[in-house]
């Protein structure tokens, strides 16, 4: 009678634990894997995100913060209305002639290139930081011009230092205008836009001077040539 072969299969119940037991093990490894990845992901439950933590520690943008201050390139402008620089020069025209300096021509000569570099390098009138209307009248940029402007009147009147008193007039009232109102706007600090109503008004009426600092210069030297 022939020998019957062995199965090597085992038992269907053997066989069904088995699976149940790795099935079993595999489940746990996979659940404690999946908490401790938990943990360490950047998104994980158990921190705060690095996204939301940073936008709610991170200060201000430096633009944000900026945003409801003014710029220190810019002041308060005033509402009045300023005239140009034609209601203050030509009025020697009708005053008497005084007297005549013999080298007037030369004088003057030397004047043109002195304003007219000054005037295009620093601004004038309604080009200037200092005129009234503008957003850098009461900051440091006006009180730079106004030491500029103060310079070219003292080295105006070092052109005529050796003439006649009498002469030049017109010359030496404006170059005292601009001075004053430069010195006027330098000690009171107007470069820093005084918080007074009263005081910036004061400021503007010297800025305004100093604005038209170069124009009245030439307008002294040319009067000059007109013994005025």
């Amino acid at each position: 009678m022939p020998r019957t072969a062995r199965s090597n299969r085992p038992a269907p119940l053997a066989l069904l634990a088995a699976v149940t037991a790795v099935a079993a093990s595999l489940g746990g490894c996979s659940s404690s894997d999946g908490k401790a990845d938990a943990a360490a992901s950047p998104s994980g439950s158990g921190s705060a995100s690095p996204s939301t933590s940073a936008a709610a520690s991170a200060p201000a943008s430096p633009s944000a913060a900026n945003s409801q201050a003014p710029s220190s390139g810019q002041s308060p402008q005033s509402t009045r209305t300023w005239p140009d620089v034609s209601t203050v020069i030509m009025k020697w025209r009708d005053q008497p002639r005084g007297v005549a300096a013999p080298d007037a021509e030369a004088v003057h000569a030397k004047s043109v290139g002195l304003l007219n570099d000054a005037e295009t390098r620093y601004g004038s009138e309604k080009g200037s930081k200092c005129w009234p209307e503008r957003p850098t009248s009461l900051t440091e940029l006006c009180t730079g011009n106004a030491a500029k402007a103060a310079e070219a009147a003292k080295t105006s009147l070092s052109l005529i230092a050796h003439e006649n008193q009498g002469s030049f007039a017109t010359l030496r009232a404006n170059a005292d205008k601009v001075a004053k109102a430069a010195g006027f706007y330098e000690s009171r600090s107007c470069g820093t836009a005084p918080a007074g109503q009263a005081e910036r008004d004061a400021c503007w009426d010297a800025g305004w001077t100093v604005a038209q600092a170069y124009p009245l210069l030439r307008d002294g030297f040319n009067a000059g040539l007109q013994a005025r």
